[in-house]
């Protein structure tokens, strides 16, 4: 799962990057770093890397969606600039314009892992001591779901295609953003509206969510449940201009302060199962470092692994991909599940080469010289 990056979608000129554009009233910049967006989506990526590596142990659980809501929250940011980047065009170019880079970044390196995973599968549920609950026609049943990004809505779970909900929940937010993004041009403070009344819609059914009966089950997977943290990312980017009125100084405090907070506090999971909810709800508070991190650029430091979070969060999308069936799916005995996770990260990297760099722009491919 990976949400396109600022070199790639911003779609401003960099020599007059400094100056401000305004859309529906609301001045949108160039700034922001896409290094500190990067390295909070390595962060994000390590949270669901160990979520799903230590996952039988009971003591991480919540961590990977916290990780999950981390990546949407980036992924909404990311999305208004890219539509504020193409606001000279008319709303249905906008769109299509929108739509198409969309899908030629991220349906290759999909498409080929699910070829993949549909020509090892009769293989690997047979592998000794497999007992996944499905059989290989229930495996090709759910493909359609996979491909054209609905699976979030398919009744039951295939293992080696379930983490695609993710996908699926993005693909669907990309369909409705530009939409709410034209009305918002359009209609100035009105789609502002629109937008406010769209993420409160959203933030009820997400936390109205854990309260039901099968808070865990299949509906947590829902667009309507999981998609608020792209809808609060895409409002936050709308109304960035208001964090230019609070000096660095606080804004550094807080910054400080609740990532402080937060990684003192989500080690409640290790007490058990019964900490998922707590953990979920704690980690949703790294949304905002997360966003004052990108809005003032304050990459972390690289003594504390900033270079390394970096490159992983520019290959998330395929190392995703991959780190489910080297983990959760039983593919691999319990044990090595740590080993699947690092064994992700190395054929995610591969596959980023081959079906993702292709299909980058040219400033967002590697070696090319990074965005200030």
């Amino acid at each position: 799962m990976c949400p396109p990056s600022v070199q790639e979608v911003s779609g401003l000129n960099p020599e007059t990057a400094s100056s401000p554009d305004v859309v529906a009233g609301v001045a949108v910049r160039a700034g922001g770093s896409s290094l500190a967006l990067d390295q909070w989506r390595g962060l994000a990526l390590v949270l669901v890397l160990v979520a799903h590596a230590f996952h039988t142990s009971g003591r991480v659980d919540g961590l990977g969606r916290v990780g999950v809501n981390l990546f949407f929250f980036i992924s909404g940011i990311l999305v208004f600039r890219s539509l504020a980047g193409a606001a000279g065009s008319s709303p249905w170019a906008q769109s299509q314009s929108f739509w198409w880079r969309r899908l030629r970044r991220l349906y290759p390196a999909m498409l080929a892992y699910v070829l993949v995973m549909a020509l090892t599968e009769p293989w690997l549920q047979h592998l000794p001591g497999q007992d996944l609950g499905t059989d290989y026609p229930t495996f090709v049943h759910y493909l359609p779901a996979a491909l054209f990004y609905y699976i979030n809505y398919a009744p039951g779970m295939v293992p080696a295609l379930g983490h695609l909900w993710s996908l699926a929940c993005e693909m669907q937010f990309y369909l409705l953003a530009p939409l709410l993004f034209i009305l918002a041009r359009e209609t100035s403070g009105r789609g502002w509206l629109v937008c406010q009344w769209t993420l409160f819609g959203l933030l009820c059914f997400g936390l109205s969510h854990p309260f039901q009966a099968d808070a865990w089950g299949p509906a947590k997977y829902t667009f309507q449940v999981a998609a608020w943290p792209m809808m609060l990312g895409f409002c936050c980017e709308y109304q960035r201009a208001w964090l230019d009125r609070w000096p660095d100084r606080r804004l550094a405090a807080a910054c400080k302060g609740l990532a402080g907070f937060c990684l003192a506090a989500l080690p409640i999971m290790f007490l058990g199962p019964q900490m998922k909810m707590p953990t979920v709800a704690l980690g949703a508070l790294l949304l905002a470092p997360c966003l004052l991190a990108y809005a003032r650029n304050w990459p972390f430091a690289r003594v504390y692994g900033g270079g390394a979070l970096a490159w992983l969060g520019q290959r998330t999308y395929s190392i995703y991909l991959w780190q489910q069936p080297l983990t959760i799916c039983h593919f691999l005995p319990v044990a090595w599940w740590p080993l699947g996770a690092v064994a992700s990260v190395l054929i995610g990297a591969l596959w980023f080469q081959w079906f993702e760099a292709p299909f980058l722009s040219s400033r967002r491919r590697p070696g090319a010289a990074p965005a200030t």
